[in-house]
């Protein structure tokens, strides 16, 4: 299903998705559509699609469109919902009204405040191969404990720990002595006693 443009301003989103006289791929909200369905212009779903959506333009589920399906689109807008696998060479926005669910490839990721999105996501381009993820679990690294004799004076790296007391030089951190006052601090107050 097409329709060309003829200034009429319902069958375009909002934005510039859609420039004025431009053709594009209609699906609308009366139609429904099940199988694979490929356009080498701007594709807009007003309707339900399910299966597998190509479109070498722009994808915009307008509000109310209902798409489950496998996308690859060069750009996708979502004001509707769309559930499935997405792969976006360049930008999927999500709009305040759109529901986005499933798997979601794409160069640039614009989900707006009141959008909903679930899923697994890369940022990567998409004629690009995939980065190394990292790994899901990390085991804990065991963290070298200082020796005795090491610090501040000591030989072989600085294992000592300093902190920052505010208006107050860098003074080391004795864990042996923690909460007791350093050399010209007063001792700790309780504010119960006073």
């Amino acid at each position: 299903m097409s329709v060309r443009n003829t200034n009429r301003d319902e069958f375009l989103p909002a934005g510039d998705e859609f420039a004025e006289g431009d053709a594009f791929s209609l699906i609308d909200r009366n139609s429904s559509f099940d199988g694979v369905f490929k356009s080498d212009r701007d594709v807009r779903i007003e309707g339900e699609a399910k299966g597998t959506v190509e479109c070498q333009g722009t994808l915009f589920v307008a509000e109310g469109g209902v798409v489950t399906a496998t996308v690859l689109a060069e750009n996708v807008t979502v004001a509707g919902e769309l559930t499935g696998e997405v792969r976006c060479r360049g930008r999927l926005q999500v709009m305040p009204s759109g529901r986005l669910r499933g798997k979601v490839a794409t160069r640039t990721l614009v989900v707006n405040e009141g959008a909903i999105y679930e899923g697994q996501l890369e940022m990567a381009a998409i004629d690009e191969p995939a980065r190394q993820g990292r790994p899901t679990s990390i085991a804990p690294v065991p963290i070298a404990a200082a020796s005795e004799g090491r610090g501040a004076g000591g030989n072989g790296g600085n294992a000592t720990t300093f902190i920052r007391r505010m208006g107050g030089p860098e003074t080391p951190w004795d864990a042996g002595n923690e909460g007791a006052p350093t050399e010209g601090e007063a001792p700790p107050v309780d504010e119960r006693e006073a």
